[in-house]
């Protein structure tokens, strides 16, 4: 699948760097590298775990799926395509979405992203938005990389 994705720190506005206090994000993969923010599902550092999301020309900073259980959205952070296709996300009414991503994170591995990943967005009870990352069968390539049999669907790339 993919547990995390990272994105350059520059593509992130300001204000919401800010509103967010996304500093703790802020990695470097070398002292000569860009800055970048790590977003990973697994970090249980975090209560609630955040994902950046463009929907409609708009980058935006939501929760990443229902890791808490504290709704009752699924409890996970992935969406399966065929699922979604299948209706079986209909009663959410999830609307498609883009995460913005440079690379994206599977059992240690990081893999280059060109574009982005798809997701959709939900509501829960309250309102609150939450994204889910759309998976896909595993291409060869991928299985064979991170050694998992489902993997993100990327937006205008194949891996």
């Amino acid at each position: 699948m993919c547990r995390g994705i990272s994105i350059l720190k520059n593509r992130i506005r300001q204000e919401l760097y800010e509103r967010y206090e996304l500093a703790r994000l802020v990695h470097t993969r070398n002292e000569t590298a860009v800055e970048e923010l790590w977003f990973d599902f697994a970090d249980r550092s975090l209560k609630r775990v955040l994902l950046p999301v463009i929907d409609s020309g708009q980058l935006e900073i939501i929760e990443w799926g229902n890791r808490s259980g504290e709704t009752k959205l699924p409890k996970t952070g992935w969406c399966k395509k065929e699922s979604l296709e299948a209706g079986k996300w209909r009663w959410l009414h999830p609307e498609r979405v883009e995460i913005p991503a440079n690379f994206g994170l599977e059992k240690g591995i990081w893999f280059q992203i060109e574009q982005g990943i798809a997701g959709i967005r939900v509501q829960d009870e309250q309102g609150r938005p939450h994204v889910y990352m759309l998976t896909e069968p595993s291409s060869h390539y991928f299985q064979v990389m991170t050694r998992h049999d489902r993997m993100p669907v990327l937006i205008e790339q194949r891996i």
